[in-house]
């Protein structure tokens, strides 16, 4: 079973809500959507599962750093996305910057380029990726390894860990029209199901 964090929000009506992007329900997972209540009721939903999806967002919150961090110590597969990637960037030392020209909501914005002996590069086996974009900030660096930049850093791994992989973009919302990035989710799967 995949956890999924869920977000938290306020609907129109002014409830504060938990929310999961629809874009996640097209990959055929048994889920537990894993709302953020307090981290010792997440830990305990966190080690029900054989990995864990954290969605991108807005800007991350205080608890979305010691979900990653239990989750590292652990050694449950993580992929953390967009704002999640950036809370897994600054947990390692990082720092983030302002960026202007990365929010679209084109199907392809720009390439990447993948470095080789990482696995993000095993994953797709290729250096050069087209990716969507869709956020304000980027890390500046990070203890982590990058395994792929544009003019920002794109993806980060840690390669001592079974799946501990970070991507800037959403592959979320390509995997119906790219089979590269679907290949990062089939990874995913595959290494939670060993």
């Amino acid at each position: 079973m995949i956890g999924i964090i869920t977000n938290s929000g306020v609907s129109s009506e002014g409830n504060n809500i938990y929310y999961v992007y629809q874009s996640f329900f097209r990959l055929d997972y048994d889920y537990l959507i894993i709302p953020l209540t307090n981290i010792d009721d997440i830990k305990s939903k966190i080690d029900k599962c054989s990995g864990i999806i954290m969605q991108g967002g807005d800007d991350y919150l205080d608890i979305h750093p010691e979900i990653i961090k239990y989750i590292h110590d652990i050694d449950k597969p993580l992929l953390a996305i967009c704002m999640s990637m950036q809370a897994m960037g600054v947990l390692f030392n990082g720092k983030l910057k302002y960026i202007t020209n990365h929010k679209d909501k084109k199907k392809y914005s720009h390439y990447v380029t993948i470095k080789e002996n990482t696995l993000l590069y095993k994953i797709l086996g290729c250096s050069k990726l087209l990716v969507n974009s869709s956020h304000k900030e980027c890390l500046e660096y990070t203890d982590l390894t990058v395994s792929a930049y544009s003019n920002c850093i794109e993806a980060i791994e840690d390669s001592s860990k079974r799946f501990f992989l970070g991507l800037q973009w959403h592959p979320e919302k390509m995997i119906e029209y790219d089979k590269l990035e679907r290949k990062i989710f089939d990874y995913f799967y595959q290494v939670t199901n060993k």
